[in-house]
């Protein structure tokens, strides 16, 4: 069970499509019970994953921790959930380049922001070979989807609807 300490949930993709892009790969998260804040502590794999697209094929890996800071209390309502994301990932993209990615400030996911976007803050660096490193920050503490990226010192915001 996922709230049970030392529980391990692995998950594989077997002919799974998004958009006619296959993916593939192994996703294991591991209950490592309660850290000295009192909150519940995951740890999230991603082993060799890939996405099979017409333009070529995106591998990766990731490492991440999960640490639940509300709502693990009620059962039954998601929507006052949230969680803290830490972690890593390192991978390839469809031309080949390779990248890695590191979150810097922890990410803040809010699942009371749903349907729309439940990163509400935290910044991550985005470093694909070859290119500047791209710093993304997810910002002001509200659902409004809106990010900043930063390349070079110039920062460029980015509205998603």
């Amino acid at each position: 069970k996922y709230r049970d300490s030392l529980s391990v949930m692995a998950a594989t993709f077997d002919n799974y499509h998004v958009n006619n892009n296959l993916v593939q790969g192994e996703r294991i998260y591991t209950n490592k019970g309660r850290n000295s804040n009192g909150n519940i502590c995951f740890t999230i794999e991603v082993n060799n994953a890939s996405i099979n697209t017409s333009s070529g094929t995106i591998n990766w890996e990731s490492s991440r921790e999960r640490e639940w800071i509300n709502g693990s209390t009620t059962f039954f309502n998601i929507f006052d959930d949230s969680y803290s994301i830490t972690g890593s990932a390192s991978g390839n993209g469809v031309n080949g380049n390779s990248f890695t990615m590191t979150i810097t400030d922890p990410l803040t996911i809010d699942l009371g922001c749903l349907p729309s976007c439940i990163i509400k803050s935290g910044k991550a660096k985005m470093s694909p070979s070859g290119y500047s490193d791209r710093i993304i920050n997810y910002g002001d503490s509200i659902c409004d989807c809106n990010i900043d990226v930063t390349i070079n010192g110039t920062t460029y915001p980015i509205v998603i609807n």
